[in-house]
C-alpha cells in the first residue's frame, strides 16, 4: 500500500485572504516506473504548475522515505538527479534541506508541454494503427476529455 506525502503551503490570494495548498507525492511501487523517476517527474510537474515555488523546501530524504516506506537511497537518488538537472539546490546550514531552484519554472513548464505533445502524438499514432478515422479519434478524445473535466475541474488558481 502507498500513501501520498503532502505538505501544506499557505498562498496569499489577495491582501486579506489565504488558502492552503497541498503538495502531493503519489508514489506507486507497482506502477512499473522506478520510484526515483516517479519522484523526479512529480517534482518537475509541481515546479511546472507552480505547486512548488522558488526556494520552497522539499521534504527531507528521510521524511519522504519514511512516509512511503522506501529506501532513503532511492529518495537521495531522485534528489541527486533533480540537483543535476539544476531544478533544486541544497542550502548550507539547513540539514538535509533541498530547495526549488529559482528561475527554472518557465523552462520546466515548456519541457513538460513538449513531453505532453509527444504523448499526444503517441496516442494519435496508436489510434491510427487501430484504424480509427480522424473523426472517430476526435469523438473518443472529446468524450474522455469531457468526462475528465466534469469530475476534475481546474482550480481557480490555474
Amino acid at each position: 500500500m502507498y500513501y501520498p506525502y503532502h505538505t501544506i503551503r499557505t498562498i496569499l490570494v489577495n491582501e486579506s485572504s489565504f488558502i492552503n495548498m497541498a503538495i502531493w507525492f503519489d508514489i506507486n511501487p507497482r506502477s512499473g516506473v522506478p520510484i526515483f523517476k516517479q519522484i523526479v517527474a512529480q517534482v518537475r510537474r509541481a515546479i511546472a504548475t507552480g505547486m512548488l515555488a522558488p526556494d520552497e523546501q522539499l521534504p527531507t530524504v528521510r521524511e519522504l522515505a519514511d512516509e512511503h516506506s522506501i529506501n532513503p537511497n532511492t529518495t537521495a537518488k531522485a534528489y541527486h538527479d533533480l540537483k543535476t538537472l539544476g531544478l533544486v539546490y541544497t542550502r548550507p546550514g539547513v540539514g538535509g534541506g533541498i530547495f526549488v531552484q529559482p528561475g527554472v519554472e518557465k523552462a520546466v513548464r515548456e519541457l513538460e508541454l513538449v513531453n505532453f505533445q509527444e504523448e499526444i502524438r503517441r496516442l494519435i499514432r496508436e489510434g491510427h494503427n487501430l484504424g480509427l478515422s480522424q473523426a472517430e479519434f476526435y469523438g473518443l478524445f472529446q468524450l474522455e476529455l469531457d468526462n475528465w473535466y466534469k469530475t476534475h475541474p481546474l482550480s481557480a488558481l490555474n
